[in-house]
């Protein structure tokens, strides 16, 4: 519902088996504009995905991990109109 109404959400999974877990679900294949941050990415992969996280209507799907330490940097000023990044 956040991303349609052009929010970006970033959700957070305390382990990488029930993300990997999620991934399998319709819900997760509904969402059209995503990006997986994990610990298995490459440095540039991970940087990619943290600067595309808080753009409009996209979601992002990671671990609890990247909840602590890590700078989700919003530039988009049309998201921060309409309510910034929720993070469930």
């Amino acid at each position: 519902q956040m991303v349609n109404k052009k929010r970006a959400v970033i959700v957070l999974f305390e382990t990488a088996e029930l993300l990997k877990e999620y991934e399998k679900t319709s819900y997760f294949h509904q969402v059209q504009q995503k990006n997986i941050l994990s610990e298995d990415k490459t440095n540039d992969e991970k940087e990619f995905v943290i600067k595309k996280a808080a753009t409009a209507r996209q979601a992002t799907f990671t671990t609890a991990v990247f909840g602590r330490d890590t700078d989700f940097m919003c530039n988009d000023e049309g998201l921060h109109q309409v309510g910034g990044v929720h993070i469930i």
